[in-house]
């Protein structure tokens, strides 16, 4: 550009501009009190406060263990009161029976059963896997009757045995049937041998919780937890029947028995549970918020449908199946099965990431907690749910 040329565009009036030191800005009083600079200070003072708490989506619920103790505790009174009821309408079958076998039998069959089958119920309802719901009662119907026949032959056979040895010593000791000192005598001593012979009748009630959940690692700790349960029931049995009097002490024996027996099966297998446990998941928000899920297996699917090991339901956006929780050299890692539906792991968005103690997933709607004992909870901060 020569030094004759006028500046064209958007130059073309740049020579009449002022410098930017040589302009004023004029604010009147009129302006000062305009409705405009109060919200303008009033913005400011607010943005001037550090924000103490702030919103992240609903609340976290939390709590899961002790609901599922109260549910399995529940159940298990529940399957005490049907056995009581079961052996109130099949009583007139036993009456005129020569040998106590066939009603001792059906005792043992019963209390295994019946409160087998509350426990099935009531883990599946808990749970939140109403969809397993048909598959888990056909396998622990199957159960319960196999094994409650096969260890109540069991029952039966060491109760019986253990009964005559009781009766043998006190005739032994100069006692008869018609001293009371007998029948102080024989119950003080009978408290352990029910107890042991009722352990055989909980551990086919706990067998059948496990099982009919298709986990190997979870029938061997329900088993054990029915085991336990089934042997306090037994020894507090008789201890109701001295309780009340003569004409009421049968029947109140019975009734208290069987439920201190289904509330001992079903806590003690919860909380066996509890104290077993080494990893699994707390879900925090979304329709299924409060529950946990313990993890048996080493590779676990999550999703809405009832295929996967862990149904998360109440959740539109939930796939069939989501994500997998599978352990890899001693390591939990959370992965997502569908490309278009990521995770996110502590709020960050992943197909496949590892997951330590108090890392939260996220899978849909449905916020999720991991636990792992023996490891310190690691503090992601604030994570939007």
């Amino acid at each position: 550009m020569s030094g004759n040329e006028k500046p064209t565009g958007v130059g073309k009036n740049v020579g009449s501009r002022k410098p930017a030191a040589s302009r004023k800005v004029v604010i009147s009083l009129e302006n000062v009190k305009s409705l405009e600079v109060d919200s303008i200070v009033s913005h400011l003072e607010e943005a001037k406060k550090v924000p103490l708490v702030r919103s992240i989506g609903e609340p976290e619920k939390t709590g899961g263990s002790a609901r599922a103790v109260g549910w399995l505790i529940l159940s298990g009174v529940v399957g005490g009161l049907l056995t009581w009821m079961s052996w109130e309408l099949t009583q007139p079958l036993f009456e005129d029976s020569e040998s106590a076998t066939a009603a001792n039998l059906y005792s043992s069959l019963s209390v295994a059963f019946f409160i087998g089958m509350a426990l099935v119920v009531g883990d599946t309802l808990q749970s939140g896997a109403t969809g397993k719901m048909g598959r888990r009662i056909g396998i622990g119907i199957a159960c319960a009757l196999v094994l409650g026949l096969v260890l109540g032959f069991a029952t039966n056979a060491y109760y019986g045995a253990g009964v005559d040895r009781i009766i043998e010593d006190l005739f032994d000791s100069g006692l008869s049937f018609g001293d009371e000192a007998f029948w102080d005598e024989f119950y003080a001593r009978n408290h352990l041998n029910r107890g042991v012979a009722w352990s055989f009748i909980g551990l086919a009630a706990g067998l059948t919780v496990g099982v009919a959940s298709l986990q190997v690692k979870r029938a061997l700790v329900t088993a054990a937890g029915g085991l336990v349960g089934g042997f306090l029931g037994g020894y507090l049995f008789d201890y109701a029947a001295l309780v009340g009097d003569e004409a009421q002490s049968e029947n109140f024996a019975q009734i208290v028995g069987l439920l201190v027996t289904g509330l001992a099966v079903g806590g003690v297998i919860s909380l066996s549970e509890e104290a077993v446990k080494t990893s699994w998941i707390e879900i925090t928000h979304g329709g299924m918020a409060g529950k946990q899920f313990i993890l048996y297996k080493n590779s676990v699917s999550l999703g809405s449908s009832p295929s996967s090991d862990i149904t998360l339901i109440k959740d539109p956006t939930m796939p069939a199946i989501a994500a997998i929780l599978e352990k890899q050299g001693g390591a939990m890692f959370a992965s997502a099965v569908d490309p278009q539906s990521p995770l996110f792991i502590n709020g960050v968005e992943s197909m496949k990431s590892q997951v330590r103690d108090g890392d939260t997933v996220s899978i849909g709607k449905t916020g999720i907690r991991y636990r792992e004992r023996g490891q310190k909870a690691v503090s992601s901060g604030v994570v939007r749910s």
